[in-house]
């Protein structure tokens, strides 16, 4: 194992092997894992132990920024937690920014400060966590926002359903004007022929053209 996390090291210039350990070590110990793990091969960890090891390489160059793509959805609740908590705690100390690519939206509001929704290879929202779920302005974000489901029934309730039909469009083939009319319940001519751009509405930018219009009050359990 010291292999997969000294070779980002020997990558960048480090060619003496007992400094390459030394690094290995220290990174381990910031993942919460032993120094003398790194004599194991990757068998011999588990999904959660795997995940720290991918953190600790990704980390062993000192980046400013990490991508971590859906870097937990393999994992259960529990070490999902573990892992989210460790990734926020070095995010402090070393004073990091995450690119955190996930579709599980519980996931994406415990960890994000900021949210770009996408759909069909574009960002259709972009806002601050906090507004973007408690007030979605595109009927995308409100339908994957009614989609999570919610453990207390009297909330659930007061919830709007919006169930998507049809299928997600494909991203080198576009339908014309917005790519999510076909499956839009507000959608109108002007958004079969007219692709709408990211503007300003409220704390978001929106990808709508009726961003204001459409009533989408309700779609998550925290609206009245």
């Amino acid at each position: 194992m010291i292999d997969i996390i000294g070779e980002s090291l020997r990558n960048f210039g480090v060619t003496d092997e007992r400094e390459v350990e030394s690094r290995v070590a220290e990174l381990l110990r910031k993942v919460g894992l032993r120094p003398e793990y790194m004599a194991r091969y990757p068998y011999a960890f588990s999904g959660g132990e795997r995940q720290r090891i991918g953190i600790a390489r990704a980390l062993a160059v000192h980046p400013r920024l990490v991508v971590a793509d859906e870097c937990v959805s393999a994992l259960d609740v529990s070490i999902r937690a573990q892992t989210l908590n460790l990734m926020q705690d070095l995010q402090e100390e070393f004073a990091l920014t995450y690119v955190f690519i996930s579709h599980d939206l519980s996931v994406v509001e415990y960890i994000s400060d900021r949210v770009a929704v996408m759909y069909a290879g574009r960002i259709v929202e972009l806002s601050d966590t906090e507004p973007l779920f408690a007030q979605p302005r595109h009927p995308y974000t409100a339908a994957l926002l009614a989609a999570v489901p919610r453990p207390d029934p009297r909330r659930a309730c007061k919830r709007q359903q919006m169930r998507l039909k049809g299928e997600v469009a494909d991203p080198a083939n576009r339908p014309s004007g917005c790519a999510f009319h076909p499956r839009c319940p507000f959608a109108t001519d002007r958004c079969r022929t007219e692709d709408p751009q990211l503007r300003a509405v409220g704390a978001s930018m929106v990808a709508c053209h009726f961003a204001e219009s459409p009533d989408l009050k309700g779609v998550n359990a925290d609206a009245a």
